[in-house]
């Protein structure tokens, strides 16, 4: 664990004493309440936010954490992780070789493993990432993480426990499927100042992750069976949802004492996404803390039942949260097409369903029946039997950029009903209520469209200069053609105190559009906060703008173009003028000179609700004799089905010959 942020290139310039002030909190939280105390202040703050209620333990995540074995544990801490007396994982030999071993381990596992590289103090090393693609949501990802780096030492508690925690989270969940694509991580330089963290962030900034889970120093204990969690305020959901995890399958009592971004969670947490740190609950204390003698041969060091407890409390959190398939008895529900992102709003999305018994539970045929919500409470109707125990559930029409939530069930022989999700109606799946997403507008910069800059912002060429010191330099082009617009597109940027500076669109016309986002390509290279401030904004009256990104505390070196995304359809759906803008301030005296923005094509995307084949009447993707049959089945007066395919409020000849003009694949 990293207490004190130093980047290694450069002395810490006037930061706070955040040791200090975090003990100084825990203090103050030890003497105001007890850990009971806390958990109700937390579960009544999660009640008032909205939150969802912290989960009981489930059959799969007690299985998967059943599996947990403390021999296999210590054998990772013994033979894998380099943790005896004497061994070096900061700088040392035995830095490679037990980045080495986790990325052997986790492809023994059967994970795709990767090596990410990154650059610190002018060398290359690399984050470990070992990755179980989703079967339903393969673009939507858990993470669980730990950095292998030590502090030149054998770095036993800090942090080879953390990483064989989550080599042996890998190990058990890689037997099954799970519905949500799971990353476990190892990363590097966290010592010197979270590199390897900042630099995965940047790297996967546009993804969709829905958690992240730090663990960092989990093996020392004197007795207390007590855990630390940490992190800010909007991560409560996550905060939440682990601390049951650590009650229900851990057996431990735990407190949340609010933000330390001094380990890995904090990249993701100031990027916006859910995160926070498991950790001992005595870190502080712990008085091997970076010393030689943070060895698995000092009998004081390790308590080998608390990180069994730890790692069983990591395996139930991600079998929870990611919907790991672990066997039990019981029906299980498989998609072959995959879930639908989108149902089309006039109906008749079809989804395939197919339901095999586990154990000693076999499904009973005819019994599948899909339930949802369109926005008027559950509704159910029974699915299409396509063949034993295999349905098409077919979605109802729903108004569009509406959610659609919904889940389906079958029995078994003796008549106990399953679902799926196993926890419905509280848990269920969420498909969108379009025909998919669409440029609503583009700007290639093929020429100059007049937006509005100041200071060293302009459009242009850039010339491929700067980063001589710092960073990289400029591109010579856009990513498509010549020009962007950029700060200073012939060198670095001024390091004179001053701004923010804007980059300001003309008004966009978003009265027709739903679930809009700023969609474009960025070079960009820049110091961190509070010596320089990039930002994003949007406004629909010009004068009042919300926050879409900024920089943060981490230096970005971008050496080619990254695609960006940014929703925006809160401040920009509907409005009749809306207006974006990209921020360059130099906060304060000291900054470095980095080369700065470039930008090209900006794209306004929003959900599209035209049906690209509306004579496509029941959502096969194919114009056919069935569609006409189903036309002719509804003739006569209709009030928005999806037989009135030219959409005049009746089926009639008009709608045959609308069949008929559009025969074959929709496009």
């Amino acid at each position: 664990m990293n207490k004190h942020k130093n980047c290694g290139r450069r002395p810490v310039r006037n930061r706070s004493d955040r040791i200090a002030l975090l003990r100084e909190w825990e203090d103050s939280m030890s003497d105001k309440q007890t850990a009971k105390d806390w958990r109700l202040l937390m579960a009544s703050a999660a009640m008032t936010l909205g939150l969802a209620a912290a989960a009981p333990a489930t059959d799969e995540g007690m299985a998967a954490a059943d599996e947990v074995d403390q021999a296999i544990y210590y054998d990772l801490m013994d033979n894998w992780l380099y943790t005896h007396a004497g061994d070096d994982r900061g700088y040392g030999p035995e830095h490679d070789l037990a980045r080495d071993n986790i990325a052997f381990l986790m492809e023994s596992y059967g994970l795709n493993v990767t090596l990410e590289p990154f650059t610190y103090s002018s060398t290359t090393y690399y984050n470990v990432v070992g990755e179980m693609v989703g079967t339903l949501y393969p673009d939507q990802i858990y993470l669980i993480g730990s950095h292998y780096d030590s502090v030149s030492n054998p770095g036993a508690d800090d942090n080879a426990s953390g990483t064989a925690l989550f080599l042996e989270c890998a190990r058990i969940i890689s037997q099954y499927d799970s519905e949500y694509t799971i990353r476990f991580i190892g990363f590097d330089r966290e010592e010197q100042g979270l590199i390897g963290s900042y630099a995965y962030v940047s790297a996967h900034s546009t993804e969709d992750i829905r958690g992240m889970i730090s663990a960092d120093m989990v093996a020392f204990d004197t007795g207390t069976n007590h855990v630390s969690i940490y992190g800010r305020t909007a991560s409560n959901p996550i905060k939440l949802l682990l601390g049951a995890a650590i009650e229900e399958y851990g057996g431990m009592t735990w407190s949340d004492y609010g933000q330390l971004d001094a380990s890995d969670h904090a990249p993701f947490e100031a990027a916006g996404f859910q995160a926070c740190l498991l950790i001992e609950g005595e870190f502080w204390s712990n008085p091997y803390y970076h010393t030689q003698q943070d060895n698995i041969d000092n009998p004081d060091n390790i308590n080998w039942d608390y990180a069994y407890k730890m790692t069983r409390s990591a395996v139930g959190w991600l079998v929870d949260q990611a919907h790991v398939q672990v066997n039990f008895d019981g029906l299980k529900f498989t998609y072959p097409d995959g879930l639908p992102q989108f149902v089309a709003p006039a109906g008749g999305t079809k989804l395939r369903v197919e339901v095999t018994g586990m154990g000693n539970v076999d499904p009973e045929p005819g019994t599948g029946v899909l339930y949802y919500d369109v926005g008027s409470g559950w509704q159910s109707s029974a699915m299409e039997v396509v063949a034993d125990n295999v349905y098409d559930a077919v979605f109802p029409p729903a108004t569009c950029g509406d959610e659609v939530h919904y889940y389906v069930s079958a029995e078994e022989g003796g008549g106990q009903v399953y679902t799926h999700p196993k926890n419905a109606p509280a848990s269920y799946h969420t498909s969108l209520a379009a025909y998919g997403y669409a440029v609503a507008l583009e700007y290639t910069f093929d020429a100059d469209p007049g937006w509005t800059t100041e200071n060293e912002w302009a459009f242009g060429q850039p010339t491929g200069q700067g980063g001589g010191s710092w960073g990289y330099p400029d591109p010579t082009s856009g990513f498509t053609g010549d020009y962007v617009y950029g700060v200073n597109l012939t060198g670095d940027y001024s390091t004179d105190v001053g701004g923010p500076y804007y980059l300001t669109t003309g008004a966009i016309d978003c009265t027709e559009l739903g679930g809009t986002s700023l969609q474009f390509r960025r070079w960009l290279n820049s110091d961190y906060q509070p010596y320089v401030l990039q930002t994003i904004e949007v406004s629909n009256d010009g004068a009042n703008w919300t926050l879409l990104w900024d920089n943060g505390s981490s230096e970005i070196a971008e050496n080619a173009w990254s695609e960006q995304a940014y929703d925006m359809s809160d401040v920009a759906d509907g409005e009749p003028a809306v207006y974006i803008r990209w921020g360059h301030e130099v906060g304060q005296s000291g900054a470095w000179a980095y080369s700065g923005w470039n930008i090209d094509d900006v794209q306004i995307v929003a959900l599209d609700c035209n049906d690209p084949c509306p004579a496509d009447v029941n959502g096969t993707d194919v114009v056919d004799i069935d569609d006409l049959f189903q036309v002719l089945g509804a003739w006569g007066t209709c009030d928005d089905c999806p037989e009135d395919v030219n959409d005049d409020g009746v089926v009639d000849i008009d709608d045959i010959f609308a069949v008929l003009g559009n025969w074959g694949p929709c496009p």
